[in-house]
């Protein structure tokens, strides 16, 4: 690969992705192209193959799918910006294994409301009741927020924006804090991104739980809601997914418990 290609492409990047995604994209686009340096330096379909399955054989299907979507990112803008072919368009994505969520169940929730407090019990219910990631819950800021408090817009990933409403638990929260220019007051109690899973992991020892992570708060806000036959297509897009098929994808999973009992409806209307 030309150096100056991937440099042009990085750009392009920072119009569309998030700073995150463009710094895991250089990162995984950089071992691309020392792997091919390495292998000829002709930027080839059977040259991305032979990386892809180097990958394969020392790390997970998810990962694999992580570098091919970086690389079918650069090699499509390639084509069309220096007009060549296309080395990655015929390379397909791998079939994941489900992935391992840790996800609140609600002995363990109401254990932790038991004993939380002030603005550790704020940040706790907030994100909760949100459904917010990490990263947008300490961004959001007062701009963010509708002045009626009925519903908070947030810029997710891919710079999605999209709006989650807010029930009486989160307008009560938002109410104990003055609206002024900047952050919300509590999503700066705990700073970095090591801050939220700090504060999740004192919840949880003080509550005697299993520890948890500030996404198994967003995995519980999807579950309650799917369990509440809130339609997927509405929890889709308050979760920022891409598509229904990622929400169930993600949470189909979770939830075998709820199919237990549904040909009980068969017994009813018996053949013989």
């Amino acid at each position: 690969m030309i150096e100056a290609e991937l440099k042009s492409w990085l750009v392009h990047c920072k119009t569309r992705f998030t700073d995150r995604t463009c710094d895991l994209y250089e990162h995984i686009l950089g071992q691309v192209d020392d792997f091919i340096r390495r292998d000829g330096g002709q930027l080839t379909p059977e040259a991305l193959e032979a990386y892809l399955a180097g990958l394969l054989d020392r790390t997970s299907r998810r990962s694999y799918n992580c570098h091919l979507t970086a690389i079918r990112s650069f090699c499509k803008w390639r084509a069309v910006h220096y007009k060549t072919d296309d080395p990655a368009e015929r390379i397909h994505y791998i079939k994941e294994d489900p992935p391992k969520q840790r996800v609140l169940n609600d002995d363990e929730y109401q254990a932790i409301l038991g004993i939380a407090q002030g603005t550790d019990r704020d940040i706790f219910q907030f994100i909760a009741n949100t459904g917010l990631r990490r990263a947008e819950f300490q961004a959001l800021t007062w701009a963010d927020v509708s002045h009626d408090l009925s519903h908070i817009r947030i810029k997710g990933k891919g710079r999605k924006e999209r709006v989650i409403p807010l029930n009486a638990t989160c307008q009560a929260i938002l109410d104990k804090y003055d609206r002024q220019d900047g952050p919300v007051q509590f999503t700066r109690r705990y700073y970095g991104r090591q801050g939220a899973y700090w504060i999740c992991h004192k919840l949880a020892k003080q509550a005697g739980v299993a520890h948890f992570g500030p996404h198994a708060l967003r995995h519980w806000f999807c579950t309650k809601l799917l369990r509440s036959d809130v339609p997927i297509y509405k929890v889709s897009k308050i979760m920022g997914h891409a598509s229904i098929s990622v929400t169930e994808k993600v949470y189909a999973h979770l939830l075998p418990q709820d199919l237990f009992g549904v040909t009980d409806v068969l017994d009813q209307n018996p053949l013989h």
